[in-house]
């Protein structure tokens, strides 16, 4: 019998990828809902949706990602992170359905010296950090049968940090990246891959899943990284504190929250591979 998937957000970056590596799956039948098709907002529309398909797992790829827009305002998507994933929740809950959904760093404070593990304290700074972990919190609150997967600096699908570089060294402009924060990069296609193998092993609880960067690097390496790698002018960067750089909201950032894969990496250990690595896949791909 295939199992039969329900993809929430897969318009999004990461939903997209997960929807075209869910095609080379045997034995699964893949629903892909756009926001358009499901806005997880919508309470009754999820319940009846999920009453409708009547999947085994749900994938929540939905969500409100930009931390600057969430720092300055209280973005009117911002809910959509919080509201939204407790409505997918509540329908997995009530139909008994495996739900997926996906978390990020920014629920930590940033200022643990190691790599924070699943079991940490929850201690966000901003608002973007509240609504994550308020959608965790959802989920954990509400059902036993659930996997969250918090991950870090995503790239691979457009318009982020690695294409943003690419694109100002291109046209000659110089870019300031911070020196002093810091991150595991990951390349989107490794963590759908992850994501898949947890899935499909009815993985349950917290897991932590990114490219390897051991306690992690500064946003001005990765960034020399990509310029070397693309073959373009790494001089015109300049390794800034965070408050002064070209990329986000530096107010309210939790400057090394790095997140530790030791979890995900004792059940997959050939799911993960180095940062630089990964990035020079998907730059020469």
């Amino acid at each position: 019998m295939a199992r039969k998937i329900m993809l929430t957000g897969a318009g999004s970056q990461l939903g997209r990828t997960i929807a075209t590596l869910l095609k080379t799956q045997d034995d699964t039948e893949v629903l892909a809902l756009r926001r358009d098709e499901l806005d997880i907002l919508d309470e009754a529309a999820v319940r009846s949706t999920v009453e409708r398909i009547k999947p085994s797992v749900i994938i929540n790829c939905a969500g409100f990602n930009d931390v600057a827009a969430a720092e300055s305002r209280l973005a009117t998507r911002l809910p959509v992170n919080t509201r939204g994933v407790f409505n997918l929740a509540k329908a997995a809950k009530e139909f008994r359905v495996y739900l997926c959904t996906f978390s990020s760093k920014f629920v930590f404070d940033g200022k643990k010296a190691q790599p924070y593990s699943e079991d940490d304290d929850y201690w966000p700074i901003n608002q973007y950090g509240s609504s994550k972990h308020g959608g965790e919190e959802m989920v954990t609150n509400l059902l036993e049968n659930f996997l969250i997967i918090r991950s870090d600096l995503l790239y691979g699908g457009g318009n982020d940090f690695v294409s943003r570089i690419q694109r100002e060294l291109e046209n000659g402009n110089p870019v300031k990246v911070s020196n002093d924060f810091f991150v595991a990069p990951t390349y989107l296609g490794d963590l759908a891959a992850a994501t898949l193998a947890l899935v499909y092993e009815w993985a349950a609880g917290i897991y932590h899943y990114t490219n390897d960067a051991g306690n992690g690097i500064n946003c001005y390496e990765f960034a020399r990284a990509i310029a070397e790698l693309s073959e373009l002018d790494g001089s015109l960067l300049q390794a800034v504190p965070v408050l002064e750089t070209d990329f986000g909201d530096p107010l309210s950032m939790p400057k090394k929250a790095v997140l530790s894969i030791e979890r995900f990496r004792e059940m997959f250990p050939s799911l993960v591979r180095p940062w630089r690595e990964a990035l020079a896949a998907y730059l020469v791909r």
